[in-house]
């Protein structure tokens, strides 16, 4: 607590914020005679529309500070010359924007004038590789997916559809939006979705950033919402894919049931002079089917008449009801029947600006409702089409920034953040009511029927020649998880001669509940065991453990009957309230050939986490089942140093080096450290094996990092970035094993700890070539070697439960692609360009390109996997490696994505109509392999004789082999979901439509 309450005084006292440079960065120019080339001092410089300007000092220079992200037309006016407005000038995070001034006499001519500035291809101020992408730059993309943009700049990769950046965990992506961060402490994973319409702009930022920023060992994303315009402005913008019905198919292409309908609104708020705007925007997406992936669909019927019977028509039968499903098993081409997702999304910037102060409120809200299809394996869906369980997901992120501008060269912030998430997984009839999931009666009344209710065939699935399918009387499951955090910062930045100065800090405390409710266990433990039940509603803690080990009810944050315990609650099971915290120093030189950024950060990380005077002894009450709490050792607070340090070297206005150095840490993900009561028993207790077991106290994840680049523009036009990267990553999570003598308590159990290790580098190219004769392109490419200890923080595991050695020595790790590029060019006739027909239609083709992901070759058993997996190794207990770790690589992947449109003016109106192809020639990319054969279309197991053949003839012989092929093969690869995530083939051709109107 003392540690907490100095906490809290230092990030009071010490002025700054990490977040002050999130969404602002400056402006400096020059302005000279453009005749005499003599400097005007004195001359005045104005954002139009703001409230922001400066003056020039008698060198006839200028300088602005804290200026929003953003596009702005700058003029400069001095008395006896013409007035020189600058339009589409861009400012971007953290960056210098240089814009210089030539002002013409009045003598000479007379009247303003006006210009549209260029974007710079060269940043000169930039010590490490920055890629910035505004709304502008990637609206022509043939994607409305953020991430989809992201993942297509350098030292991005992609597996599975989960970002990695330059050989770092997914985890270690730091996600920010308005400066406030948006990755989920608990899992690593960005848990904010965007509106494409309503970003300024996008960074990603591969390394090397500065002390401003913690918490992503990775790279960081870095996200910036539109501001009010001057003038009111309105879009319109709806695209479809649904010309067809499911499973039928139109331009040789299915329709996955996509709509989209995105609207945005800004201006002035009235009555306000303009210095109050607003900016606005929704989205409505529904997708009636979400699971976009090449499937072949079966038709199988029940049929007993031997000469009617075929590869399609045999008995199906039930083992576990002795039933015969009737109806038959059916599914369509390329749709997931029941795996519809709705989502509503809302962003909104509201600044007021006055001459010395702005006042900044910012606000992103989202909500999703799924149709909960069996995620990975929606076959086992087919007969409970009629008994739809949902997903329910809301996020609401709010800021509050007031900046004072103390001088023209010195200015404060005061930042305040709430973030909320939520989540519920339900079934429908029912709703919060999870008590009556496992009530037969309460069924029955809603049309439910169960088999055999009082005995072990409740809630089982109906299995069918070893293929198991959901009963279509059973519930869904029951779960929640809430968590929120708020999190406050100071801030002053100060321009002291060439040193721009910042000091900051800031802290963040988050609230973290998960609750799983039991129907089937609790309701039947009350009716087998009434007198434990009734103990633990009263309170005692026997039968509350009893109860909670038993049925699995519960988590942290809640009881175990779903309530919400207080934040002050004294046991294992309450709230976590992690709460973390930075204070750093940085100092921005910047010099005409000579840029240094040097900091160093303080980070503060309170994991609300414990750990065992002696794990083989632990704190830990069996006959109450749970953790003894007075005994456990709560780790508390801990500070650790981060150095940073950037050089850039402007040799030239066209041609800058940089070299960057820094120390990066970052707390393990807090679902590797919490754990509800019942799992600590569960291990103790031994005879279980826990696949994913917790860590204690474990420490945070260290990279050192060094980066070299090289930007150099080599035509008016055109230029190339290149950058080399080498990272050392210590401390990774990774499992372990705690063994106990006869005399101990334990007999052995799993922990996770810090111990892997990695080593990654790669070169990272980036060519760009500003619109010129109507083509415009980006060509970016990525060599990259990822090589570590685990790929993941469970790598390990299979050795660690069979007591064998695990790697010690690098390897590939599973998300490593030694190659990635992306090639995207545009060509677009403007206004008045082409005549009538060719007049503002342009088109935009994206080329992308990767390596495969590394694999071992293996064989093995089933062991003890359900027998309709069969070829899918999932036990990693019974795997035998033919190969070292990662030798085999999956094929090469590429695809081509066009997007055609054409604007028409109707007066104010501007009417843009296009239509876009993803994967335009339905390229079957291999997105993974089976382990066994090293390829996606078979799995290996009908040849592998010595265990298939009698799985085979134990579970109906020529029928099981129709089931499997038709499941598990054709493509379609159920049972490999069920094991990995991920599909074994990339996503087919998608076509859409639509149209935006601008007002």
């Amino acid at each position: 607590m003392k540690q907490k309450i100095l906490l809290v005084l230092i990030c009071s006292l010490v002025i700054p914020a990490l977040l002050f440079a999130a969404d602002t960065g400056k402006l400096s120019g020059k302005v000279v005679d453009k005749e005499t080339g003599d400097v005007l001092p004195g001359t005045n410089i104005l954002l139009v529309g703001t409230s922001m300007g400066a003056m020039t000092d008698v060198n006839g220079n200028f300088l602005i500070l804290n200026v929003p992200v953003g596009t702005y037309d700058i003029r400069a006016s001095f008395v006896g010359y013409r007035t020189m407005t600058v339009e589409n000038v861009r400012v971007s995070s953290g960056l210098t924007t240089a814009q210089n001034f030539e002002l013409t006499s009045q003598a000479l001519q007379a009247g303003d004038i006006t210009i549209v500035a260029e974007r710079p291809l060269v940043n000169p101020n930039a010590t490490n590789a920055v890629r910035i992408q505004g709304f502008e730059d990637f609206k022509n993309i043939p994607t409305r997916n953020v991430n989809t943009i992201v993942s297509l700049q350098p030292g991005v990769v992609t597996r599975d559809g989960t970002l990695y950046i330059r050989g770092g965990r997914a985890e270690e992506v730091g996600y920010f939006l308005e400066g406030a961060s948006t990755r989920d402490v608990v899992g690593g994973t960005n848990l904010v979705t965007l509106i494409p319409d309503a970003l300024e702009e996008f960074q990603v930022q591969a390394g090397g950033y500065t002390a401003e920023f913690g918490g992503a060992n990775a790279g960081i994303v870095r996200s910036t919402l539109r501001s009010g315009t001057p003038d009111y402005q309105a879009t319109i913008q709806f695209e479809s894919d649904d010309f067809s019905s499911p499973g039928k198919k139109f331009l040789d292409t299915y329709s996955y049931g996509y709509n989209d309908l995105t609207l945005t609104a800004s201006g002035p708020v009235p009555m306000t002079n303009k210095k109050l705007k607003f900016f606005t925007a929704g989205q409505y997406t529904n997708r009636g089917n979400s699971i976009v992936r090449y499937w072949k669909g079966f038709n199988f019927n029940h049929e007993t008449d031997p000469e009617k019977m075929d590869a399609t028509n045999f008995p199906l039968l039930t083992t576990s009801f002795g039933d015969t499903i009737k109806q038959g098993l059916h599914m369509t081409d390329n749709w997931i029947e029941n795996s519809g997702v709705v989502d509503y999304r809302g962003a909104g910037t509201l600044v007021y600006d006055a001459s010395s102060f702005r006042l900044r409120f910012a606000a992103n809200l989202s909500y999703q409702k799924a149709e909960n299809n069996g995620g990975g394996n929606p076959v086992s869906e087919i007969l409970r089409l009629d008994r739809t369980g949902h997903n329910e997901r809301s996020t609401g992120l709010f800021t509050l920034k007031g900046t004072y501008l103390i001088s023209p060269k010195t200015f404060a912030e005061v930042t305040f953040d709430y973030f909320d998430y939520r989540w519920k997984s339900y079934d429908d009839t029912f709703g919060d009511n999870w008590w009556a999931y496992g009530d037969s009666i309460s069924n029955a009344a809603n049309g439910f029927t169960y088999k055999n209710w009082a005995k072990a065939e409740v809630g089982n699935d109906i299995d069918i020649y070893s293929f198991n399918f959901i009963d279509p009387n059973q519930p869904w499951g029951y779960g929640k998880q809430k968590r929120h955090y708020l999190s406050g910062s100071v801030a002053m930045t100060t321009q002291w001669k060439k040193h721009e100065i910042r000091m900051g800090g800031d802290i963040q405390r988050w609230t973290v509940r998960t609750f799983g409710g039991a129907g089937f266990g609790m309701f039947r433990y009350y009716t087998t065991y009434p007198d434990i039940f009734i103990g633990a509603k009263q309170g005692d803690m026997e039968d509350y453990g009893e109860l909670a080990n038993a049925t699995q009810a519960g988590g942290y944050g809640f009881d175990i009957w779903g309530n919400e315990l207080s934040d002050n609650y004294h046991g294992l099971d309450g709230p976590k309230t992690p709460m973390y915290g930075s204070i750093y120093l940085q100092d921005k030189f910047e010099a005409k050939q000579l840029v240094i950024n040097a900091g160093v950060r303080l980070d503060y990380m309170d994991n609300d986490d414990f750990y065992f005077d002696d794990p083989r002894n632990p704190a830990w009450n069996k006959d109450e089942h749970s953790l003894i709490v007075d005994q456990l050792n709560f780790r508390g607070g801990k500070w650790y140093v981060s150095p940073r340090l950037g050089f850039a070297f402007p040799a030239t206005d066209r041609t800058v080096f940089h070299v960057q150095f820094g120390k990066f840490v970052q707390a393990p993900n807090l679902n590797q450290m919490y754990r509800q009561n019942y799992n600590y028993d569960k291990m103790f207790t031994g005879g279980f094996a826990f696949m994913n077991p917790p860590g204690y106290a474990l420490d945070p994840q260290i990279t050192t990092q060094y980066e070299i680049g090289f930007n150099q523009q080599f035509a008016d036009n055109a230029s190339f970035d290149v950058t080399a990267f080498y990272k050392d990553i210590q401390d990774w999570v990774t499992t372990g094993r705690i063994i106990g003598a006869q005399t101990d308590a334990i007999s052995y159990y799993n922990i996770l700890q810090n111990g892997a290790f990695a080593t990654t580098k790669g070169i990272e190219f980036s060519l760009t070539l500003r619109r010129t004769n109507r083509v415009a392109a980006q060509v970016n490419y990525t060599y990259s070697s990822a090589l570590g200890t685990a790929s993941a923080n469970t790598s390990t595991i299979a050795g660690t439960e069979q007591g064998t050695e695990v790697p010690t020595i690098i390897n590939p790790l599973d998300f490593n692609r030694p190659h990635v590029g992306a090639i995207n060019v545009d060509y677009r006739w403007g206004k008045d360009d082409g005549g009538k027909i060719l007049e503002q239609l342009g088109a935009n083709l994206l080329f992308t390109f990767q390596s495969g992901h590394p694999y071992t070759l293996r064989t093995g058993s089933i062991g003890q996997s359900d027998q309709s997996i069969g070829g899918v190794l999932g036990d990693a207990r019974n795997r035998y490696p033919l190969e070292a770790v990662n030798t085999s690589y999956t094929p090469w992947n590429w695809n081509i994505d066009l997007r055609i449109d054409k604007t028409v003016d109707f007066g104010p109106l501007a009417a843009n109509f296009y239509v876009y192809v993803q994967n335009l020639t339905d390229r079957r990319n291999v997105a993974n392999v089976y382990e066994r054969t090293g390829n996606a279309w078979d799995d290996g197991w009908r040849a592998y004789e010595r265990e298939s053949a009698g799985v085979a003839e134990a579970n109906g012989g020529d029928y099981y082999w129709a089931l499997y092929d038709a499941i598990n093969l054709s493509g379609n690869g159920s049972n490999y979901n069920r094991v990995h995530p991920g599909w074994l083939f990339g996503t087919p051709r998608q076509i859409r439509a639509g149209v935006r109107l601008e007002f």
